[in-house]
């Protein structure tokens, strides 16, 4: 047996294969499926686009260009964690699935850039943190990539756009930085996209101060449908790879069954709680779960559909297991029915995928809690995103943060003792 001091060790050198693998793989895949002329072509396009929701990157350049500009943000995430010395653990593993799946639908190589330099400046002048503890800011902050994309390139400004844009990510990556405690206060670790409910806030002031001088933004709409087979034996040798990896690390049920009577309130880490092999079967479960849902209703497999699954997947990292995630799914699935919306619309569909962020309701109350607040939750999101021009990725973290902020505040207001008797897992 080894020695408990030996674990992080052990994580940081596995993790980092899985991730290399994971990163490199999608690189590989881009050229087989496009040729490099198209490849870096459609990167290009990648990069100079606007990036607001919904901004499919298969749909808005290529297949190849879309896995290309996955894998590399995959391997910046994971250079940008060795480079800071952060701890390999649950909050790490769900950053960089969040990341790679947002870097289908959203999120570039040029455009986190300037969050990372935001939040790099934050600490320097103010906090004095070492880096290492400030992974979720860093990595989830780039949340707000569209802001930078839609300044640079949305508005037709020239190169004066691109300077703009690049200012603008540094402020809004400082702002994320220092706020995201407070909003944490919000909803008391109920809603585990915290940088999403963050990111809507100071999206709202960027879009309302942009409004003042005139600057309006349209929703986009880049939706890939000729992929779903393809993409669905990627995602399946992804998570199925994820839980024999887990076998092989040393899965244990005993672990599990710990794993599944957690609420999964944030920061519930499931690599510190139990073990990295167990987690990473976790995290194959829940994301068949959410493939499984798109197949379900009928859905479509996209660069979107692929951020829905791969932010559930890395989740399962971080507070997300099957106990907590269904009754939030089935509460979208049945407020759908009587609405005018359809299970395999863009909106709903990703809602069901993204409302897992308020899993740990479910987690802590029960089904009953977490039905209501799906059914809260779909009609939210279907509205929220024009509050902060559509340049919020995790539109769905904000939704889920004001979701809670009602939820959470109708519970203290009526029996604050049950939200006392669980603190937040350090």
């Amino acid at each position: 047996m080894l020695q408990e001091t030996t674990y992080p060790i052990l994580n940081r050198k596995r993790i980092t294969l899985l991730i290399g693998i994971f990163g490199t793989g999608m690189i590989v895949i881009a050229f087989l499926v496009n040729s490099p002329n198209e490849v870096l072509l459609g990167e290009f396009s990648i990069l100079t686009s606007p990036s607001i929701l919904i901004t499919d990157y298969i749909a808005y350049a290529n297949l190849g260009a879309a896995f290309f500009n996955a894998g590399l943000v995959t391997l910046m995430g994971l250079g940008l964690a060795w480079l800071i010395q952060a701890r390999f653990n649950g909050y790490l593993l769900s950053a960089i699935f969040t990341l790679t799946g947002f870097a289908f639908f959203g999120k570039n190589a040029f455009n986190i850039l300037p969050i990372f330099a935001g939040v790099y400046l934050y600490d320097s002048l103010f906090n004095h943190q070492p880096m290492k503890d400030l992974i979720a800011p860093l990595l989830f902050g780039t949340t707000l990539g569209p802001v930078v994309s839609q300044v640079a390139f949305g508005f037709d400004f020239g190169w004066w756009g691109v300077v703009g844009g690049i200012l603008l990510g540094i402020m809004c990556g400082i702002l994320l930085a220092a706020l995201m405690k407070h909003i944490y206060s919000f909803h008391m670790g109920y809603n585990l996209y915290n940088t999403g409910t963050t990111g809507g806030f100071v999206a709202t002031v960027v879009y309302i101060t942009m409004r003042g001088f005139g600057l309006e933004i349209e929703p986009a709409f880049y939706w890939a449908t000729e992929y779903t087979g393809f993409l669905t034996w990627f995602v399946l040798v992804v998570l199925l790879g994820l839980i024999v990896l887990g076998f092989i690390w040393g899965a244990e049920f005993s672990q599990y069954k710990k794993l599944w009577a957690e609420s999964g309130r944030l920061a519930s880490d499931f690599v510190v709680m139990t073990d990295l092999g167990t987690t990473l079967v976790n995290m194959g479960l829940v994301g068949l779960i959410a493939l499984g849902y798109v197949h379900l209703v009928g859905g479509d497999l996209n660069g979107a559909i692929l951020a829905g699954i791969f932010t559930v997947t890395g989740f399962g990292a971080l507070g997300k297991h099957p106990r907590n995630i269904l009754p939030i799914m089935a509460g979208v699935y049945l407020f759908v029915i009587p609405n005018v919306w359809n299970h395999a619309d863009p909106g709903p569909l990703l809602a069901a995928l993204f409302c897992t962020t308020v899993a740990p309701l479910a987690g802590k109350f029960g089904i009953l809690a977490g039905l209501i607040a799906g059914a809260l939750h779909l009609p939210m999101v279907m509205h929220v995103g024009s509050m902060h021009g559509y340049m919020n990725l995790y539109n769905n973290g904000f939704a889920g943060g004001l979701a809670m902020l009602i939820i959470i505040g109708f519970i203290k207001g009526l029996r604050p003792k049950l939200l006392m008797d669980e603190e937040p897992v350090s």
